[in-house]
């Protein structure tokens, strides 16, 4: 079979699955606690226990999309606003997110699909007081994991197609197919105690063409990191809405027929 059929069956694939494939944030493990994420019709549904941000994203965990990479929506989702907890964490420690994603590759899927891929990157911004009360647009962010475009694993549907048509093996692969819809991040162990955002992301170029068709998930909670190193320097930030350009090399990556062996970071700077 030829690469344009491989991709065009691919690309087809994509388009029958895309309305299943969206996701949120489903737990936060944390100190010791799990927490539920945002699960609502809209933002004035939070539950005042959960440190996960309130946003509009919907029943239908929605993405946002690539034409909204600079505009408040890719902070926290859509019209998102604080929650008024805040969960302690220690320095050093680990959190866990867990992903909305219900089903196996191959059959039907809920919370996200295989035939998406993309990167996931996680970020933490101080909020210099209390975070229920944080103007989102002002926060700066600095990244701290990390997982692009990993490998191409011989064997695996990653590496079918050829190898200038294969999908490669993403960090959203590795959460989804590998870790049972889990990410493990570690809290930098030399940061000063005190309040921040946590912000952790999955993206998705599965739909080829225009920037504006890449879809995103970020989510944000608050956390309160104890027991730090207050004689660090938190390190410098960006604005979530500065994290992307439309000319990111990730985000103008054609999945299906691309240089050969590529691989690549989640877009923006590097872990602090």
């Amino acid at each position: 079979m030829s690469k344009f059929v491989n991709t065009a069956a691919v690309l087809a694939a994509a388009f029958a699955t895309q309305a299943a494939a969206h996701t949120y944030v489903k737990e936060f493990e944390a100190g010791g606690k799990t927490y539920k994420g945002f699960y609502a019709a809209n933002k004035s549904g939070g539950d005042d226990s959960s440190p996960a941000w309130r946003t509009n994203q919907g029943w239908g965990f929605q993405p946002v999309f690539g034409d909204k990479i600079n505009s408040p929506d890719i902070i926290a989702h859509m019209d998102a606003e604080p929650s008024p907890f805040t969960a302690p964490v220690d320095a050093g420690s680990d959190v866990k997110f867990t992903w909305q994603h219900d089903g196996e590759c191959g059959g039907e899927e809920v919370g996200w699909d295989c035939s998406h891929h993309g990167w996931t990157a996680t970020w933490l911004a101080p909020c210099g007081g209390d975070c229920a009360n944080v103007n989102k647009e002002d926060l700066s962010f600095f990244k701290i994991h990390q997982a692009g475009l990993l490998d191409y694993p011989a064997g695996t549907r990653y590496a079918e197609g050829g190898d200038q048509a294969n999908t490669g093996y993403w960090g959203t692969d590795e959460i989804f197919y590998k870790n049972s819809n889990t990410q493990t991040v570690t809290i930098p162990k030399d940061l000063p105690s005190g309040n921040y955002v946590l912000r952790t992301e999955v993206a998705s170029i599965h739909n080829n063409g225009a920037v504006s068709e890449r879809q995103f998930w970020p989510q944000a909670l608050n956390i309160a990191i104890q027991n730090g190193n207050d004689n660090a320097a938190i390190p410098a930030g960006i604005k979530a809405t500065e994290i992307y350009s439309s000319s990111d090399p990730q985000l103008t990556f054609d999945l299906y027929q691309h240089e050969a062996g590529v691989t690549f970071d989640a877009p923006g700077p590097a872990v602090a």
